[in-house]
Protein backbone atom coordinates (compact mmCIF):
# COMPACT_ATOMS: atom_id res chain seq x y z
CA UNK A 1 0.00 0.00 0.00
CA UNK A 2 1.26 2.74 -1.06
CA UNK A 3 -1.29 5.58 0.40
CA UNK A 4 -0.61 7.94 3.08
CA UNK A 5 -2.89 9.92 5.61
CA UNK A 6 -2.01 12.52 8.03
CA UNK A 7 -0.47 11.28 11.07
CA UNK A 8 -3.19 10.16 13.92
CA UNK A 9 -1.35 13.04 16.43
CA UNK A 10 -1.53 15.78 13.89
CA UNK A 11 -5.34 14.62 13.31
CA UNK A 12 -5.91 14.90 17.31
CA UNK A 13 -4.49 18.07 17.21
CA UNK A 14 -6.33 19.28 14.63
CA UNK A 15 -9.56 18.41 16.03
CA UNK A 16 -8.87 19.81 19.23
CA UNK A 17 -8.21 23.09 17.81
CA UNK A 18 -11.47 23.13 15.67
CA UNK A 19 -12.93 22.44 19.29
CA UNK A 20 -11.70 25.11 21.27
CA UNK A 21 -12.50 27.39 18.66
CA UNK A 22 -16.03 26.46 18.60
CA UNK A 23 -15.91 26.75 22.07
CA UNK A 24 -14.97 30.52 22.17
CA UNK A 25 -16.92 31.28 19.27
CA UNK A 26 -20.43 29.95 21.72
CA UNK A 27 -19.23 31.18 24.61
CA UNK A 28 -19.04 34.85 23.14
CA UNK A 29 -22.19 34.89 21.73
CA UNK A 30 -23.42 33.26 25.29
CA UNK A 31 -21.84 36.09 27.30
CA UNK A 32 -23.05 39.04 24.60
CA UNK A 33 -26.63 37.38 25.17
CA UNK A 34 -26.75 37.14 28.86
CA UNK A 35 -25.50 40.46 29.03
CA UNK A 36 -28.14 41.96 27.05
CA UNK A 37 -31.25 39.89 28.42
CA UNK A 38 -30.27 41.00 31.86
CA UNK A 39 -29.62 45.15 31.08
CA UNK A 40 -33.30 45.10 29.80
CA UNK A 41 -34.45 43.53 32.75
CA UNK A 42 -32.85 45.59 35.47
CA UNK A 43 -34.71 48.43 35.22
CA UNK A 44 -37.65 47.03 35.29
CA UNK A 45 -36.52 45.10 38.47
CA UNK A 46 -35.71 48.57 40.59
CA UNK A 47 -38.38 50.61 38.48
CA UNK A 48 -41.90 50.57 40.09
CA UNK A 49 -44.43 53.34 40.26
CA UNK A 50 -48.75 53.54 40.91
CA UNK A 51 -51.02 55.80 39.02
CA UNK A 52 -53.70 56.46 42.38
CA UNK A 53 -55.83 58.63 40.12
CA UNK A 54 -56.18 60.14 36.81
CA UNK A 55 -59.10 63.20 36.15
CA UNK A 56 -59.34 65.15 32.27
CA UNK A 57 -61.21 68.18 32.35
CA UNK A 58 -63.17 67.84 29.05
CA UNK A 59 -63.18 71.64 28.91
CA UNK A 60 -59.82 72.87 28.91
CA UNK A 61 -58.18 69.32 27.62
CA UNK A 62 -56.20 69.45 31.08
CA UNK A 63 -55.28 65.49 32.18
CA UNK A 64 -53.71 65.25 35.57
CA UNK A 65 -52.12 62.07 37.09
CA UNK A 66 -51.01 61.44 40.43
CA UNK A 67 -48.05 59.30 40.65
CA UNK A 68 -46.18 57.49 43.15
CA UNK A 69 -42.98 56.09 43.01
CA UNK A 70 -42.47 53.04 44.46
CA UNK A 71 -39.43 51.39 43.66
CA UNK A 72 -35.72 51.77 44.18
CA UNK A 73 -35.08 54.23 41.06
CA UNK A 74 -35.78 57.33 39.93
CA UNK A 75 -38.58 57.93 37.68
CA UNK A 76 -38.37 60.57 34.46
CA UNK A 77 -39.64 62.07 31.48
CA UNK A 78 -43.57 60.32 32.08
CA UNK A 79 -45.53 60.47 28.80
CA UNK A 80 -49.39 59.35 28.88
CA UNK A 81 -51.10 57.03 26.40
CA UNK A 82 -54.42 57.38 26.46
CA UNK A 83 -56.80 55.11 25.34
CA UNK A 84 -60.45 54.96 24.29
CA UNK A 85 -60.79 51.68 22.89
CA UNK A 86 -57.74 52.80 20.57
CA UNK A 87 -54.86 54.84 21.26
CA UNK A 88 -55.39 58.27 20.57
CA UNK A 89 -51.69 59.74 21.20
CA UNK A 90 -48.72 59.86 23.09
CA UNK A 91 -47.65 63.02 25.00
CA UNK A 92 -45.45 64.45 26.82
CA UNK A 93 -45.92 65.55 30.64
CA UNK A 94 -45.89 69.17 30.57
CA UNK A 95 -45.84 69.61 34.77
CA UNK A 96 -43.97 70.35 36.55
CA UNK A 97 -41.30 70.19 34.00
CA UNK A 98 -40.61 67.86 30.46
CA UNK A 99 -38.13 66.75 32.28
CA UNK A 100 -39.74 65.79 35.32
CA UNK A 101 -37.87 63.40 37.48
CA UNK A 102 -39.59 61.75 40.56
CA UNK A 103 -37.51 60.22 42.98
CA UNK A 104 -38.14 57.09 45.42
CA UNK A 105 -40.72 56.99 47.89
CA UNK A 106 -42.33 60.41 46.73
CA UNK A 107 -45.74 61.44 45.27
CA UNK A 108 -46.54 64.03 42.26
CA UNK A 109 -48.95 65.35 40.56
CA UNK A 110 -48.00 65.02 36.54
CA UNK A 111 -50.27 66.70 33.87
CA UNK A 112 -50.30 67.77 30.28
CA UNK A 113 -52.70 69.27 28.01
CA UNK A 114 -54.75 66.78 25.41
CA UNK A 115 -55.53 69.78 23.39
CA UNK A 116 -52.05 70.41 22.68
CA UNK A 117 -52.01 66.98 20.68
CA UNK A 118 -54.23 67.71 18.16
CA UNK A 119 -56.93 65.25 19.67
CA UNK A 120 -60.49 66.15 18.52
CA UNK A 121 -62.57 67.25 21.68
CA UNK A 122 -64.51 64.02 20.96
CA UNK A 123 -62.14 61.97 21.99
CA UNK A 124 -61.13 63.81 24.97
CA UNK A 125 -64.43 62.76 26.09
CA UNK A 126 -64.16 59.38 25.50
CA UNK A 127 -61.33 58.47 27.16
CA UNK A 128 -61.73 55.61 29.62
CA UNK A 129 -57.77 54.63 30.49
CA UNK A 130 -54.10 56.32 30.60
CA UNK A 131 -51.24 54.24 30.80
CA UNK A 132 -48.23 56.00 32.19
CA UNK A 133 -44.89 55.28 30.62
CA UNK A 134 -41.73 56.53 31.66
CA UNK A 135 -38.27 56.95 29.46
CA UNK A 136 -36.18 56.00 32.26
CA UNK A 137 -37.72 52.32 32.03
CA UNK A 138 -39.65 51.51 29.03
CA UNK A 139 -39.94 48.07 29.82
CA UNK A 140 -42.17 48.89 32.59
CA UNK A 141 -45.48 50.15 32.87
CA UNK A 142 -48.37 49.93 35.86
CA UNK A 143 -51.92 48.60 34.84
CA UNK A 144 -53.89 51.51 32.70
CA UNK A 145 -56.11 53.76 35.30
CA UNK A 146 -59.60 54.14 35.27
CA UNK A 147 -59.91 57.91 33.95
CA UNK A 148 -62.44 60.20 35.62
CA UNK A 149 -63.94 63.58 33.44
CA UNK A 150 -64.74 66.64 35.32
Amino acid sequence: MTKKGISPVVAVVVLIGVAVMLGGLVSSWMNSFVTKSTQHNTCAITTMYTISSATVNETSGRLLITVKNIGKSTVYNFTFEADNGTVIDVMQATSPAETYTLEPGRTQYVETNISNYNVSRQNITNIDTVTVLTESCPEYAPEPIKVTNI
